[in-house]
């Protein structure tokens, strides 16, 4: 598990973050229990979550979920033998 092994490298949670307000007092709150660095920068239209990226990782709790759920078809893709194009 890379959670015990590399705490604060593994993002988990990243679904949580999107869409949320940076004044959210259950964000900051949440914030708090991670063991990743969060950086929010700002942006010109919004102080959304969206714009979060993590220190480490640069990358925005929108690109983390994309990127699972790439991983999640390629993985159904090779179980299958064929190619997923509807998924829910």
């Amino acid at each position: 598990n890379a959670f015990h092994s590399n705490p604060t490298n593994t993002v988990f949670d990243a679904k949580r973050l999107i869409g949320r307000k940076t004044d959210n007092l259950e964000l900051k709150r949440d914030i708090k229990h991670f063991p990743f660095n969060i950086q929010v920068v700002a942006t010109h239209s919004t102080e959304e979550i969206s714009a979060m990226i993590l220190t480490k990782m640069k990358e925005t709790a929108e690109e983390i979920s994309a990127m699972i759920l790439t991983k999640m078809k390629e993985t159904a893709e090779a179980y299958l033998s064929e190619k997923v194009t509807h998924a829910v």
